[in-house]
């Protein structure tokens, strides 16, 4: 399919656009058991990572974890598919590239922050609170325009589709760090009458700006709801954290720039000198030791010498000691 001029102008004007249906019933239900395959563990790869749904608070919820350590249906993402060879075939879709040179232009090499499934596990699932998708708390030395989304499980109402308000994206970040948004602007730009539910059928995808306003509720069915999202950058976007960039979906991956592999290989000189230092310490560390037995063995020698010549002196000075009398003797 084909975004027309129509749509696009939707899009900048409202925050988010509906794709319509992008992937069919059989490769949804694939792509539903490859996740719960992830998430058990059964399928192994040390780049994925699953965060566990504690329901209720999102606040409270645990760090991800490496695939498959506690293996679980009842999970609220799986992060690092981009490495998974059936889900990275979402990311080639050919609707994919041509929302990414809209956004981003053809010059651009196409890479990914991050891919994942996100899940309301039934009867349960995490409140996500009004946020932005943006900011330093990204770490990023730009911000990302845009999520790319796929439900792979029918998204409503009840199972605690995603909620937006449109337009909201033209406000631009709220608050620098981004993420969850203060309450007043909840108060001032979430109104219940603006908020519009995006119920999706599954298989059906969606286009957001990644500044709109957007929460989700919890699960009240009996049965999961399963989206696969992808946010999507150019390949230059530098992580600040690590100083590396991004897997390239096309194209080659960026050249580190010259002031970053100097950075690095600093970075790599200290960690060098830190382990020499930590190394000398713990020398410096075991000679104490020793030295410091060795001198609690001598107070130890020297006590017990004390104490013998402490015994030795009371044997000679002691009165109950008989000594030797000397006698003249007469000649006879």
């Amino acid at each position: 399919m084909a975004i027309s001029t129509h749509e696009w102008d939707t899009f900048h004007e409202q925050g988010f656009l509906r794709l319509g249906p992008l992937i069919d019933e059989a490769t949804t239900v694939r792509l539903l058991d490859r996740a719960d395959a992830l998430a058990l563990g059964t399928v192994a790869s040390a780049e994925i990572v699953v965060q566990r749904d504690t329901g209720g608070i999102y606040e409270q919820l645990p760090s991800a974890e490496v695939a498959g350590l506690h293996p679980t249906l009842q999970y609220r993402k799986i992060n690092g598919l981009e490495s998974d060879d059936a889900f990275s075939q979402l990311l080639r879709l050919p609707i994919c590239r041509e929302i990414f040179d809209h956004l981003y232009g053809q010059h651009a090499t196409m890479a990914t922050f991050r891919a994942m499934v996100m899940n309301k596990p039934a009867e349960q699932g995490t409140h996500l609170p009004w946020h932005q998708d943006g900011g330093t708390v990204w770490q990023l030395d730009r911000d990302p325009l845009m999520t790319f989304w796929i439900a792979l499980d029918d998204a409503t109402i009840a199972n605690g589709c995603m909620e937006v308000i449109p337009a909201s994206h033209q406000l631009g970040l709220l608050s620098t760090f981004g993420s969850v948004v203060q309450e007043d602007d909840v108060t001032r730009h979430c109104a219940l009458e603006r908020r519009v539910p995006l119920e999706v059928p599954a298989g059906h995808g969606v286009l957001l700006h990644n500044w709109i306003l957007h929460r989700s509720g919890i699960n009240t069915t009996s049965v999961p709801r399963r989206a696969f999202t992808a946010c999507f950058i150019d390949a230059r976007t530098l992580n600040l954290q690590t100083g590396t960039f991004f897997p390239t979906i096309d194209g080659p991956q960026p050249s580190t720039p010259r002031f970053l592999e100097v950075l690095q290989a600093t970075e790599a000189n200290l960690r060098a000198s830190l382990l020499e230092a930590e190394n000398y310490a713990a020398h410096l560390r075991a000679s104490f030791t020793e030295a410091e037995t060795y001198a609690l063995d001598l107070v130890r020698v020297l006590a017990e010498r004390e104490a013998e010549l402490e015994l030795l002196r009371s044997s000679v000075t002691s009165p109950e000691v008989s000594r030797p009398s000397w006698k003249r003797r007469t000649p006879k």
